[in-house]
Parts: C-alpha cells; sequence; structure tokens
C-alpha cells in the first residue's frame, strides 16, 4: 500500500459520506484534539429507526456527538437551545431522538462522552426516550 492508498483508507474511516460527519474515530482523533482547550459542552444523541435512515445514507452508527465550542468574541453558546432544535427536526420527521448535555471536564474526549452516554442509556433502559436530559456538575 502505497502514501496515497494509505490516506485514502485513513480518510475513509475518519468521514462518514453519507451522513456528512466525522466518525467517532475521525473526531477523536482529528477534530478533539484541536479544539479541546475550547470545548465547554459535549452533546451525545442517540438515534431511534436508525435502521431505515442506514439503508436510504449508508451504515453509521446510531450514536452521535456534537462538541460545543466556545468563541470569546461571542454570547456563550446554549446546548439546550440546539438540542432543542434538533429535537423539532428530528420529530418533524418521525425520527426519535434522546439527547445528554454534560459539560465539558477533562481533556479526554472519552471521560467527557461517558457521563453524557450513562445519562442516555439509563433513561432508554427506563423508556424514557426522545427527550433532553442535561448535567451541570
Amino acid at each position: 500500500m502505497n502514501k496515497r492508498q494509505l490516506e485514502e483508507l485513513v480518510n475513509s474511516l475518519a468521514w462518514n459520506d453519507g451522513y456528512g460527519c466525522y466518525t467517532r474515530a475521525g473526531f477523536e482523533k482529528l477534530i478533539w484534539p484541536t479544539i479541546a482547550e475550547t470545548a465547554r459542552w459535549i452533546i451525545f444523541f442517540d438515534i431511534g429507526n436508525m435502521h431505515d435512515l442506514n439503508e436510504i445514507h449508508g451504515h453509521s452508527g446510531d450514536e452521535f456527538i456534537i462538541c460545543v465550542t466556545d468563541d470569546p468574541a461571542r454570547e456563550p453558546s446554549n446546548p439546550l437551545q440546539l438540542c432543542e432544535r434538533l429535537q423539532v427536526i428530528f420529530s418533524e420527521n418521525g425520527v426519535p431522538a434522546t439527547f445528554a448535555i454534560v459539560p465539558v471536564h477533562s481533556k479526554s474526549l472519552i471521560e467527557n462522552v461517558d457521563p453524557a452516554v450513562r445519562l442516555v442509556e439509563e433513561a432508554k433502559a427506563q423508556n424514557r426516550r426522545g427527550r433532553i436530559y442535561f448535567e451541570t456538575k
């Protein structure tokens, strides 16, 4: 495998063309190191009925991460407002989604995402899907 082929392989594993977003590995290895200093909130969400969407757009997981960063020159970001807007869009299209918002508390992406994952998993286990959960600790 030559260098060009290797770069193409890495890029194909880091980006999902069907959904127009980074894969978990791509986000963790390529994006997180560049935004960890300004990251303020992690939004983790689980999309229901993902099988139907995957049939249209190709395979992806059913869980997604959004990292909200702040620019000191602008108003602080409002992750709850973002989730509410996304919730409306999903709902209007008949797609259930469960969101968890947690503050960034370390330089490790995994350490920041884990509390949000737990919130979503607890909600799913209690059959409380399609809601937004917010942790402020």
